[in-house]
């Protein structure tokens, strides 16, 4: 049998060949792997990103609830969370008042500092600030819902009853999601939620949560409504249902921010007030 005459290469197109070859593994090296893994993050892992980061976001709420009075109340407030170590670490926001300089305030996990109508009648001169050294819960929050806590988040999507494209909310297209969750389950999944200072139990746990997130094509929630009916205050039964209704848009995710105290001394503590004139 006479042997196939195979095609014989010079030494030049071998290195033509393997040059080739070196380029195709090269271009194919240069896709970071994590650009892969950002199209697979959920929600959930978005978020735990943020909250690792370093980073911030900023927000914007507006609380509208009726009391017992039946007189609907507006609240509003807008500000910067700063994320670090899995949590919200420190809080600055601001507290619109009708015909008044907004209320500020600088919140730390132990203490919080404040500009308000409370402080700037008794604050001893020279003194702008006023500090309260008592905890203050931080979270990003939309209604009795801790959006910083990924199990929450978790348990709104697991019950996600409806989804569908969304507008643009800060420079990105969102999904809509909207589900509805009691006051208990998403106690189950927060074991540090409190509603009106207590863990959520008997009528108050079966108090029904209508929610919706939007989610951008990142993944991060960019806006967050929720609304429910609360049944009075605890231990006041003869009190009427309290309707609350909020509405919260986030944005800049991953912004740079390091939230400082106040000088020392601009700030005055309680011991240091003075009588608020008449």
């Amino acid at each position: 049998m006479i042997a196939p005459a195979w095609p014989r290469f010079e030494e030049d197109d071998r290195m033509r060949l393997w040059a080739l070859a070196l380029t195709i593994t090269s271009v194919a090296l240069v896709v970071p792997p994590s650009a892969v893994a950002e199209t697979r993050l959920d929600p959930v892992a978005a978020l735990r990103r943020q909250l690792a980061s370093g980073n911030a976001v900023t927000f914007s709420n507006v609380t509208v609830f009726k009391s017992w009075d039946g007189e609907p109340r507006t609240f509003r407030r807008s500000g910067v969370h700063e994320l670090a170590r899995g949590e919200v670490i420190a809080s600055e926001f601001l507290e619109p008042k009708d015909g008044k300089d907004p209320e500020r305030f600088i919140i730390f996990p132990d203490r919080y500092y404040e500009q308000s109508s409370f402080w700037g009648k008794r604050l001893p001169e020279g003194k702008s600030w006023g500090v309260t050294k008592e905890k203050w819960p931080l979270a990003l929050t939309c209604g009795d819902m801790r959006l910083s806590h990924p199990a929450t988040l978790k348990a709104l999507l697991a019950g996600t009853k409806a989804k569908r494209p969304a507008g643009v909310y800060d420079g990105t297209r969102t999904t809509l999601h909207e589900g509805i969750i009691t006051l208990g389950e998403v106690a189950k999944a927060d074991p540090d939620l409190r509603v009106l200072n207590s863990r959520p139990t008997g009528t108050y746990a079966q108090v029904r949560i209508n929610w919706k997130l939007w989610i951008g094509k990142d993944q991060l929630v960019r806006r967050c409504q929720s609304s429910s009916l609360l049944p009075g205050w605890p231990g006041k039964d003869d009190l009427e249902p309290m309707q609350f209704v909020d509405d919260v848009r986030l944005s800049r995710w991953g912004r740079a921010t390091d939230i400082e105290p106040p000088a020392a001394d601009q700030v005055a503590t309680h011991d240091e007030l003075i009588d608020a004139p008449e």
